[in-house]
């Protein structure tokens, strides 16, 4: 059987290590951080009531490799309220569309032939006065839901993205942390090695003979690498901390990498003596604002005192590099804004916080991809092995949709899993 190094740790290493061990390869995990999960990181703290997640939360939609993976885990999962209330002029109102003037959106977006930014299609479509609140709604929802940043996203991937149906949304029952240990323990059981606090700094390479070094020096030899790290790190330069260096250079892969946007998040999970969002709003899923934390959500249909807030792609920018205790006080007056309910309330109230600013996690340093008008060529490339030595998997590599997910890292793990299988002895 042929010897397999994964680097990286997260959802798609360790589907990649999952499938290989379980067909009797020796598999070996290097993982930088202290944890296995990445974007995935389902926090266990006492002050809160449950586990909360700081990364990865639901499942969008009725996806099948996420939900064959975690039936055949035995992990239930449940689905959840995503009824939207919008704020409007101090009033929340349900919101039955997205905005105005979407479906005259959605019809340009179809027709267009040429693809191009989302800034410059909205300047060219939209200009008018008339659609000034529909560019602002479009930018926001890009930025928000996709990480986009507007200026490079791709029209007519936001356009697949937008209108692909979701169909039902879920939660897992007791967080992601569930898949993660699954993973991970049956790779074990397979004779995985989990090798953590294993930063990869370099890897030399010739076909069928992988020799990588990690940050003390310690050495790892095999026949194959699959690199499942974030995109973040395929796009460092030598002078940022997460490079790894290719010897031979790989530049053709790593150039392909920046020809694929990543989006910063910042994620905050509080929580409440009691949820003062009920008294205004019943059974509500989701909250939009114009706040500086402008998206909110509940555990709905569960009964429960947490609210998570979300800001995303150039949002974070005002807040990336604010402390913790900034970005809760920022978050409790966007509240306070909302809800009508003074700061000093919200704070007396406080039982618990947590957050998550992703553009600071080491070996991450962000959320997820977007694409951006070069990826659908850029993906075509990391998606081909190199001299069937040296494979590639994780969210950003993925064609499909849902985009940015668990699905899209688990899908494209499974694809780099089959392509190892042709050639491996």
């Amino acid at each position: 059987m042929g010897s397999i190094l994964v680097i990286g740790g997260g959802i798609a290493g360790l589907t990649v290590a999952y499938e290989l061990s379980k067909q009797g390869h020796l598999v070996t995990i290097l993982e930088a951080k202290q944890r296995l999960g990445g974007r995935i990181h389902t926090l266990v703290d006492n002050s809160f009531s449950r586990p909360v997640e700081l990364g990865a939360e639901f499942v969008h939609g009725d996806l099948p490799h996420t939900l064959s993976l975690l039936k055949k885990a035995g992990i239930p999962y449940h689905k959840i309220n995503d009824t939207m209330f919008r704020l409007e002029k101090g009033k929340w109102k349900k919101q039955e569309e997205f905005t105005d003037d979407w479906g005259e959106l959605m019809k340009q977006m179809k027709n267009l032939r040429q693809d191009m930014t989302l800034s410059d299609f909205l300047d060219k479509y939209f200009a008018s006065g008339k659609y000034e609140s529909l560019r602002t709604s479009v930018k926001d929802f890009a930025g928000g839901f996709d990480l986009a940043d507007v200026k490079t996203a791709s029209v007519k991937s936001l356009f697949k993205e937008w209108t692909n149906e979701m169909d039902n949304q879920y939660r897992i029952d007791g967080g992601y942390k569930s898949l993660v240990e699954y993973l991970a323990t049956q790779s074990s059981n397979s004779g995985c090695v989990i090798e953590t606090d294993c930063c990869v700094q370099k890897i030399d390479w010739q076909q069928n003979r992988v020799v990588v070094t990690d940050q003390r020096g310690r050495v790892f030899e095999s026949d194959k690498v699959v690199i499942a790290v974030p995109l973040s790190v395929l796009q460092a330069d030598e002078y940022n901390e997460n490079f790894i260096a290719f010897a031979p250079s790989i530049s053709t892969h790593q150039e392909a990498a920046r020809n694929i946007g990543f989006g910063n998040v910042i994620k905050l999970l509080i929580e409440f003596d009691n949820n003062f969002w009920n008294d205004q709003v019943k059974n509500a899923g989701f909250f939009l604002t114009n706040e500086a934390i402008p998206t909110w959500w509940t555990l709905s249909p569960e009964n429960n005192n947490l609210l998570t807030g979300w800001v995303g792609a150039e949002k974070t920018k005002l807040l990336k590099l604010k402390s913790d205790e900034e970005i809760l006080g920022i978050a409790l007056q966007s509240l306070s804004n909302a809800f009508n309910i003074s700061a000093d309330n919200l704070q007396s109230n406080l039982k618990a916080y947590a957050v998550a600013n992703w553009s600071k996690e080491n070996y991450i340093n962000g959320g997820y991809s977007f694409n951006i008008v070069a990826s659908a060529d850029a993906k075509k490339v990391l998606q081909q092995p190199i001299a069937d030595t040296l494979f590639f998997a994780g969210e950003a590599l993925f064609e499909g949709t849902p985009g940015g997910t668990v699905e899209a890292a688990i899908a494209s793990a499974r694809h780099t899993v089959g392509q190892v299988l042709q050639v491996i002895k």
